[in-house]
């Protein structure tokens, strides 16, 4: 069986979210490591091995995975529709300038980006993919260009916020499973600005997750992870806000964000047939 839908992306729009609902319904088939960035980095690899990293997916209905690093990648939609032209696509996006705040603490929680200077601004200075990965419209377009907009569904972070279930129901409708399914993650919220204090405790917690869930175990693991002594060791002992550590965007970049960005969220509407957009930049922009 083809892989029949793949996650796209943006990066830092909760595509962990969409991964955890899907990963415990019956009738899904979906890569573990959530990214296996075939299509824009293991392309050479050949399909036989895509194909292994989801497994026996004999009894299911969809099969797929989920790499934001196909989103902005302008090879992949050319390539994936190679693969199967059928493929459904789950988009994911957030307001854009929240994004690359969230991107910029992403990239210095993996220590990509260190030292005394932390600021979003340093990091805007340091990394030019913060804004071009929310230039959604600009990478849309190519998506859109090759399958047609019934193969494509958006999907809006603030909206999984607001109400998951319906989201979680609106996207086992997209892939064609039973809508009513309850995922155990459905209400859960992903801290994206912990940094760890101490790798080599965090990676060894990590491993044996892994280890666990490889050998069945997965609600085992789940258990161990909210026992309330593991929770208390990672994060009373072994976390650190990154909120703590990097300085709150400052007004005039929010505002030269929002300038910069402005047509692109305009053309996102005509894309997406939308009269406004539900995020504040959007909201700020127009008043």
């Amino acid at each position: 069986m083809k892989i029949n839908f793949i996650g796209v992306g943006a990066q830092k729009c909760a595509s962990t979210w969409v991964h955890r609902v899907l990963s415990d319904h019956p009738e899904v088939a979906i890569y573990q490591g959530k990214e296996s960035d075939f299509f824009s980095t293991y392309y050479g690899r050949g399909y036989q091995w895509y194909e292994k990293q989801v497994g026996d997916a004999s009894a299911v209905s969809a099969k797929g995975e989920i790499s934001p690093s196909y989103f902005a990648d302008s090879d992949t939609p050319s390539r994936v529709f190679l693969y199967n032209s059928g493929m459904r696509i789950v988009l994911l996006l957030r307001d854009p300038i929240e994004r690359a705040y969230s991107n910029h603490l992403h990239v210095v929680r993996q220590g990509y980006f260190s030292g005394q200077k932390l600021s979003f601004e340093d990091g805007l200075a340091n990394n030019p993919m913060y804004v071009e990965q929310s230039r959604y419209a600009k990478h849309l377009a190519r998506w859109l260009e090759i399958f047609p907009e019934k193969q494509v569904s958006v999907i809006f972070q603030e909206d999984i916020r607001d109400n998951p279930k319906i989201q979680a129901r609106n996207l086992y409708r997209f892939l064609g499973i039973n809508e009513d399914h309850q995922s155990w993650f459905l209400e859960k919220k992903v801290n994206e600005s912990i940094v760890v204090k101490n790798a080599k405790l965090d990676q060894l917690l990590k491993q044996f997750g892994k280890i666990g869930r490889y050998v069945g175990g997965k609600r085992i693991v789940e258990a161990v992870k909210n026992n309330d002594l593991v929770r208390n060791l990672r994060r009373n002992h072994n976390q650190i806000e990154l909120r703590q550590v990097v300085p709150p965007m400052r007004e005039d970049t929010r505002k030269h964000l929002q300038e910069e960005l402005a047509n692109d969220m305009n053309e996102l509407l005509r894309q997406l047939n939308l009269k406004k957009l539900p995020w504040q930049s959007w909201i700020t922009l127009r008043d």
